[in-house]
């Protein structure tokens, strides 16, 4: 095998890993006294290296001119800031990750990609969902909090739950030749799971998700919707499935607000605190703080309030770059965010009929990580949907063609 057939398929497997892990360095995932992020990062930064010299000419679209103006936005402004509000730990860790990580896969997607790198990432990402839900079954994905709550490894339980909720639009959409009873039976399991790790932002946007494509193909799908939903409802009513998932994971954590007459808002109460204090610094820093200061010039300009230490960033991706990148990156993001949805959306209705078509699959994948990353994202946490934008934005068709 020719090295340039080679190197594309490690970078797939090195990248993926990377972007499940979420950092370059790790030092919780040691095996054998072997740093796996460590050994795996080198080998993606040769494929990287090596690949990003193979781009001979970049053609920039007006989707992709704001793309690349968000990234050099993001790095160009951050370490200004720094100089200004000083750096921490936390900070320098996400934008060393983001740029590393996120930058460079972005670009190599949007400039090197084609129909079957998409598709061939995607069920990789797909393996990592399986894996995490066999960790998961087995016990041996639980995370350290004092909860109990099911994690990733080296993730928490919101990352858990955004993991399954890929893996269940991904079985239920992807252009695949899996029988339909193995897709819902395992889609079935990653939502249970969801469920348990007692994580409420992935789950309402997975419903949400669900909400908006029975809107859109209500004629197709409504009489399966309603049999399904039946079935689930069945399902939990009368095999005391309910009560076994509230002990294994935190299934009561995520219906509190309804399921307590109202009872406890503590989550939504925080998130209230995490918008308030949001509003109150782009008024004194309209200019942004720079990545990792959100909760350090939150507590200066709010004393009488202070934001507790867990609580490092806003919880909505769109909060956390306009207070910690300035105003004027927010507002790139926006439009860039506007635009991708117009074009998935429109790329979708065109190739609709073709059932090779992946646009389908990145249109939901966009709406769920979208809304994720409003309640319960940031940027660095925000891998997969940026992901998702790159594969959108790819200027070759996602559609088989007869020579593939």
């Amino acid at each position: 095998m020719k090295i340039s057939k080679f190197i594309p398929w490690v970078f797939i497997l090195s990248a993926c890993a990377l972007l499940a892990i979420g950092r370059v360095y790790d030092e919780r995932l040691v095996l054998f006294d072997i740093n796996l992020p460590i050994v795996i990062s080198s080998i993606y930064f040769l494929c990287v290296i090596f690949i990003l010299f193979s781009i001979k000419r970049i053609t920039f679209s007006k989707s992709k001119f704001l793309f690349y103006l968000f990234y050099l936005l993001v790095l160009i402004v951050n370490p200004i800031l720094w100089m200004i509000f000083g750096k921490t730990d936390f900070g320098l860790g996400n934008f060393i990750n983001f740029s590393l990580i996120i930058v460079p896969i972005s670009i190599i997607v949007l400039e090197k990609y084609e129909r079957k790198d998409v598709l061939r990432t995607v069920y990789v990402l797909l393996l990592v969902s399986c894996f995490l839900a066999l960790l998961s079954s087995i016990g041996l994905s639980l995370s350290d909090r004092p909860d109990g709550r099911l994690a990733t490894l080296g993730g928490g339980p919101i990352v858990f739950a955004r993991w399954m909720g890929f893996g269940i639009i991904s079985l239920l959409l992807l252009p695949t030749a899996i029988r339909k009873r193995y897709r819902y039976g395992i889609a079935l399991l990653f939502l249970i799971l969801a469920l348990s790790s007692g994580s409420r932002g992935p789950i309402l946007s997975l419903f949400l998700t669900g909400m908006v494509y029975i809107f859109l193909n209500f004629n197709k799908v409504i009489i399966k919707t309603s049999l399904l939903v039946i079935l689930i409802i069945s399902i939990f009513s009368f095999s005391g499935l309910e009560n076994k998932l509230s002990d294994f994971g935190k299934l009561d954590r995520v219906f509190m607000n309804i399921s307590k007459k109202g009872g406890s808002f503590q989550s939504t109460s925080a998130r209230a605190r995490l918008i308030t204090s949001s509003f109150v610094m782009l008024q004194n820093y309209p200019f942004g703080v720079g990545s990792g200061n959100w909760r350090v010039v939150s507590n200066q300009l709010r004393p009488n309030d202070l934001t507790p230490d867990e609580l490092e960033y806003p919880h909505n991706l769109f909060l956390e770059v306009a207070c910690e990148y300035g105003i004027a990156t927010f507002i790139v993001i926006v439009f860039l965010f506007l635009y991708v949805f117009y074009l998935s959306y429109i790329r979708m209705v065109r190739y609709y009929r073709d059932k090779t078509s992946l646009y389908t699959l990145l249109f939901y994948l966009l709406i769920f990580f979208s809304l994720n990353s409003m309640v319960s994202g940031m940027l660095n946490d925000s891998r997969l949907l940026f992901l998702i934008i790159s594969f959108i934005l790819i200027q070759k068709p996602l559609i088989m063609v007869e020579n593939e």
